[in-house]
C-alpha cells in the first residue's frame, strides 16, 4: 500500500499526501496518482486531506476530467455526511457534479453518486428531493437488472425510509419489500437488518405497534450474531420510542438500557447513531425523572457539539434532549428557549412522534411555571395530536390489512390468468403469424407505392425547376436587351442632339460640358453593349465575340487573343446569346481571379460538337479543394446556362499552371 497512509491502510495521512502531490510535475499526474489512491479504497478523516481533495476536484472540472471528479466527489460526500456531518456542504458538491454526470463513465461511481447526492438530501429533511434523486437512480439500476450491485438495494432503502417521513405507507412498504429481496440475493445480512428496522418504524409511524416488533425480531436474533450494534442500538431506540407513546415506562426504560449498551464506533453511521441514541436516553431520563442518568449522559453527548452542530436533523434530536433535561433540573426558562429553537424545524420534518413530544413538554413547562392555562392549552394540542395520530393509525391499520387481502387476492387472480393466458397463447399463435404476414405484406405494398410515387415527385420537381431556370434566364435577357436598346435609342439619342447644340453655339470651344456630354455618351454605349452586345442579332455570334474580344484587350493589362473562324455547321440563334454569355462570364473571371499574362479564345469543331475553349496561363486552382469558387454565382450561371443548351461544361485547372473552361455544344 502507498507511503501516505498511516493508522490504517484505509486512512489518508494528509501531510504525506500533500508531500508527494508537491513533487510531481503536472496536473494530470497528480490528479493520476491521486485517483489511484482513492479508488484503491483509501477514505478521508480529516477536514485538511478533505481541502485537499477539493482542490484537485476543482482542477478535475476545470479540465473535464469528469471520471475523476465523480470519484473526488463522492469521496468528499461520504467524509462530509458520516463523519464531519456537514450535510450542506455534501448536498453542494454533489449538487454542482450533477449537471456532469452524463459525461461519466465509471458505472460503479455514478450508483454511489446517486446514494451520496439522496443520504445528503434526506439528513438536511428534503425527503422529496432525496426520493426524487432516488427514484432517478432505481430506474437506472432497472434497467441494468444487476441484483448484485449493492446500491441496488440501498436505493430502495433509502426511498423506503423518506416514504417513510412524508406518510407514504405504501409506497414505503413496496420499496422496502424490493430492498429486502434484493439484501437477501446479495446475502448482505447487515443491510438486511437496516431494511427490517426501516420498516419496523414505518409500522410504528402508523400505529401498527404489533407489526412493528415482528420487524424488530430479526435485528434482535441476527444483529449480536454478527457483531453489528448499530443496527441493533436503532432497533432498540424505536422500540423504546414506541413504548413512550404507549405510556409502557418499563418497557421504555429497557429498551434505552439496551440502546446504551450496543453503542459502537466501527461502522460510517456510528457517530450519528451514537447522538441518536444518547439524545434519546437523555430525554427518557429526564421524563423518568431520573436526574442522574439524564446529565451523565448529556456531558458525554456535549462532548459531540460540534458535529451535532453542523447538522439541523441531529441538532432537533439534541436540542429536545437538552429541553427534557433543563426541565427535570427546573431550569423551566432555559427549557422552553431550547424548545422554541426548534419548533419550526420539528413541524418542517412532519415527524409526528417528535411533534407530541414537543406539545408535551411544552405542557410540563408550563405546568412547573405555574402558567396553567400555557400548560392546558399545550396538553390540549397534545391530545389532539395523540387522537389525530390514533384515528390515522386505525384507517391505516385497516388500510394495511386490506391492502394485504388485496394483494393476497390479486397474486391468485394473476395466477389463474397466467394459467388462461398459457391455454390462449397456443391458439392466438397461428393467428398471430398471419397478421404478422399480413401486416408485412400490407407495409411492403405501402412502402413500394410510396417510393414510387417519391421517385415521380422527384422528377417532376427536377423538370420544373429546370423549366423556371430556363424561363428566368430568358427573361433575364429579353429585359437586358430592352434595356439597353433603351439605352442606346432614348438616352443615348437625346445626348447626341444636346451634345450638336452645344456646338451650334457661338464658343463651342469655350463650352466645356461637350466633353462631359462625350464622355456620357461613351458611359451610355458602354454599359448598353455589357448589358446586350451591340447590334448582336445582325453581327451574329462570331462577330460579337471577337468585338468583345478586342474590347477586353483593349483595357486590360492581360494579353487576349483567339483563333474563331464562323464553323461549317451554323449554330442555332436560340443557342447563340446563351454562349456568348458563358464566354464573356469566362473572359470576366480571367481578368478578376487568373492574374494571367495571356488568355486565348478558341472554337474547335468535330463531328458532333462545337468546342469553344477559354485558356490562360494565371495562377489556377486546385479543383477539389477550391470549392468556394466553384459554388460562386458566376460559375452557377455558367452551369446553369450549360444546362440550357444541353452542352458540357468542363474546368481544369492546377496550381501555378493556369485554367481551361471548354463549352461542347452538340450540333
Amino acid at each position: 500500500m502507498v507511503s501516505w497512509l498511516n493508522y490504517s491502510q484505509d486512512i489518508i495521512n494528509s501531510t504525506h499526501l500533500q508531500s508527494d502531490l508537491n513533487r510531481l510535475n503536472n496536473s494530470n499526474e497528480k490528479l493520476n496518482l491521486l485517483s489511484e489512491l482513492l479508488t484503491n479504497g483509501s477514505v478521508i478523516n480529516d477536514s485538511v486531506s478533505a481541502n485537499i481533495i477539493a482542490k484537485y476536484r476543482a482542477v478535475a472540472i476545470e479540465t473535464k476530467n469528469w471520471d475523476s471528479a465523480l470519484l473526488y466527489t463522492n469521496k468528499l460526500a461520504n467524509y462530509y455526511i458520516f463523519k464531519a456531518l456537514e450535510h450542506q456542504k455534501a448536498f453542494d458538491f454533489c449538487k454542482s457534479m450533477y449537471p456532469n454526470l452524463e459525461a461519466c463513465s465509471n458505472d460503479k461511481e455514478i450508483a454511489s453518486f446517486y446514494i451520496n447526492y439522496a443520504e445528503a438530501a434526506t439528513y438536511l429533511q428534503k425527503y422529496r428531493k432525496s426520493l426524487e434523486i432516488l427514484n432517478e437512480s432505481i430506474s437506472i439500476f432497472e434497467s441494468s437488472k444487476d441484483s448484485s450491485l449493492h446500491e441496488f438495494g440501498y436505493a430502495y432503502l433509502k426511498a423506503g425510509e423518506n416514504s417513510t417521513k412524508i406518510n407514504s405507507i405504501s409506497e414505503s412498504a413496496s420499496y422496502f419489500k424490493k430492498a429486502g429481496e434484493l439484501f437477501s440475493f446479495q446475502k448482505d445480512t447487515l443491510f438486511y437488518l437496516w431494511t427490517q428496522n426501516g420498516l419496523s418504524t414505518l409500522f410504528s409511524n402508523n400505529g401498527l405497534y404489533d407489526e412493528a416488533e415482528k420487524a424488530r425480531k430479526p435485528i434482535y436474533n441476527l444483529g449480536a450474531s454478527i457483531n453489528e450494534k448499530q443496527v441493533v442500538a436503532m432497533a432498540h431506540v424505536r422500540a423504546a420510542i414506541d413504548a413512550s407513546i404507549k405510556n409502557n415506562t418499563e418497557e421504555e426504560l429497557y429498551h434505552t438500557e439496551l440502546a446504551l449498551k450496543n453503542i459502537s464506533t466501527n461502522s460510517d453511521v456510528s457517530e450519528i447513531v451514537n447522538i441518536l441514541i444518547l439524545s434519546s436516553a437523555v430525554s427518557t431520563y429526564a421524563r423518568q425523572n431520573n436526574i442522574e442518568l439524564s446529565n451523565k449522559y448529556l456531558k458525554k453527548l456535549n462532548t459531540k457539539i460540534n458535529s451535532i452542530s453542523n447538522s439541523a436533523f441531529l441538532n432537533s434530536y439534541y436540542t429536545l434532549a437538552q429541553a427534557y433535561n433543563a426541565n427535570a433540573n427546573g431550569k423551566y426558562e432555559q427549557a422552553e428557549t431550547y424548545v422554541n429553537t426548534i419548533i419550526s424545524s420539528i413541524k418542517n420534518s412532519h415527524e409526528a412522534s417528535n411533534l407530541l413530544q414537543i406539545e408535551h413538554l411544552l405542557a410540563l413547562i408550563n405546568e412547573n411555571k405555574g402558567q396553567s392555562k400555557k400548560a392546558l392549552n399545550h396538553y390540549k394540542k397534545f391530545v389532539r395530536i395523540k387522537d389525530s395520530l390514533d384515528k390515522a393509525a386505525s384507517r391505516k391499520k385497516f388500510a394495511y390489512v386490506q391492502s394485504l387481502f388485496e394483494s393476497e387476492k390479486k397474486d391468485l387472480e394473476i395466477s389463474k390468468q397466467q394459467k388462461n393466458i398459457a391455454l390462449l397463447s397456443a391458439k392466438n399463435k397461428l393467428k398471430n403469424q398471419w397478421l404478422l404476414f399480413g401486416g408485412i405484406a400490407i407495409f411492403a405494398l405501402f412502402l413500394i407505392a410510396y417510393l414510387w410515387r417519391s421517385k415521380k415527385f422527384l422528377k417532376r420537381k427536377e423538370a420544373l425547376q429546370k423549366q423556371f431556370s430556363q424561363n428566368l434566364i430568358k427573361n433575364i435577357e429579353q429585359e437586358r436587351k430592352r434595356i439597353s436598346s433603351e439605352l442606346h435609342d432614348g438616352i443615348g439619342q437625346n445626348l447626341l442632339l444636346i451634345k450638336n447644340r452645344f456646338q451650334q453655339t457661338e464658343n463651342p470651344k469655350d463650352n466645356n460640358d461637350i466633353t462631359l456630354v462625350d464622355d456620357t455618351i461613351n458611359d451610355v454605349r458602354n454599359i448598353s453593349h455589357r448589358l446586350h452586345p451591340f447590334r448582336f442579332e445582325k453581327l451574329g455570334l462570331i462577330a460579337s465575340l471577337k468585338h468583345t474580344i478586342e474590347t477586353f484587350q483593349k483595357s486590360s493589362k492581360i494579353f487576349y487573343s483567339e483563333a474563331i473562324e464562323t464553323p461549317k455547321t451554323s449554330i442555332p440563334k436560340d443557342k447563340e446569346i446563351y454562349i456568348y454569355r458563358m464566354i464573356q462570364e469566362c473572359l470576366n473571371n480571367v481578368e478578376k481571379h487568373s492574374q494571367a499574362k495571356a488568355c486565348k479564345v478558341s472554337l474547335f469543331e468535330n463531328d458532333s460538337h462545337l468546342i469553344f475553349e477559354v485558356k490562360d496561363n494565371g495562377i489556377g486552382f486546385n479543383v477539389s479543394q477550391n470549392t468556394d469558387l466553384l459554388d460562386s454565382l458566376g460559375m452557377k450561371t455558367l452551369k446553369e446556362r450549360a444546362k440550357l443548351i444541353d452542352a458540357t461544361l468542363t474546368i481544369k485547372s492546377n496550381k501555378n499552371k493556369g485554367t481551361t473552361i471548354k463549352i461542347s455544344v452538340p450540333k
